[in-house]
This record gives structure tokens, sequence and C-alpha cells, in this order.
């Protein structure tokens, strides 16, 4: 069973490998990382977050535990316009903190068979491809943040065991 792998882990600093191989294999990691999402309560989860250091991330909603694979995703277009956010993550439980991005993005990628997809986001959906693309190149939102707006001592606690 996978579960969350957790800052300082330096797993999470690592850049993710591209994907090559599109099997029942891809499809399984999808499934079993869909179900850590979801139960953790999450909305997106990239692999390095469950030790999978391949370029897969996923998008999901709580309500219907419907969810999206991105494999190889790429950001190609990011607007010059951006929104201030709270955010927080799997990886780094009761911490929150401010973050900028892109209000719209273009993302080119592959789905589980390989097929290849340029697709536009906005709003919520663009800020959770920013952030889970992120973790596929070692990035995690407190490097983004502008401002950690809860959990800076348990940040401070997690950086002095690094």
């Amino acid at each position: 069973m996978l579960k969350v792998i957790k800052y300082p882990n330096t797993i999470l600093r690592k850049t993710a490998k591209p994907i090559v191989d599109f099997n029942d294999t891809l499809a399984k990691i999808a499934t079993d990382m869909a179900e850590v999402m979801f139960a953790d309560k999450g909305v997106g989860l990239a692999g390095p977050q469950v030790g999978i250091q391949q370029k897969i991330i996923l998008a999901g909603n709580r309500k219907n535990h419907d969810y999206q694979a991105y494999i190889n995703p790429k950001i190609t277009f990011s607007s010059k316009s951006t929104e201030i956010g709270e955010e927080g993550c799997l990886s780094l439980p009761k911490i929150f903190g401010l973050v900028t991005r892109a209000k719209k993005i273009r993302v080119k990628y592959q789905d589980l068979t390989g097929k290849v997809h340029k697709e536009k986001f906005k709003g919520f959906p663009a800020i959770i491809l920013q952030h889970e693309i992120d973790h596929l190149n070692g990035v995690l939102f407190i490097d983004r943040a502008t401002e950690i707006t809860q959990g800076q001592d348990i940040l401070d606690q997690l950086k002095e065991k690094k």
C-alpha cells in the first residue's frame, strides 16, 4: 500500500523520471495513488509524494472520487496575470502558505494509454496542476510561499531535522 511521504524526506527534492511504459502497471499505480489521495483528503498528488520517482500526477474531486491522471505533464504556457492563494500539501501536514501562481496555464501531457493531450486550465485546477508539476521537479510550495500562514513552528522543527 502506498503512503504519503512527509517533508523533509529527500525523495521530495528529486526530479522525477519520464514515463515510457504505458501498461497495466501504470494504470494500477494511478488507481493506488487515487486511493491514497482521497484517503488523505487531497485534491492532487504527485508520484514522488508516494515514493514513485516518475512523472505522474493526479488531480481529483473529493466529492465524487473522480480523478484525472497526467503523465509526463509539462506547462507550455503560463499567463502573466497571477493570483495569490493559500496552499497546503499532503507531504507537509498542518502547514499552509501564500503562493503566487499563474491564473491560466496550458499543459501538454499524456493519458494512461500514452495519448498526447494539450489542455487549458484556469482557476483552482490550474493551481493544483502547477503545485503537482512542481513536485515532479523537487519544488515544494514552501519554496514559493511569500508567507507561511499556519504551521510555521512545525515547519521550523522539520527544517531542523534535515
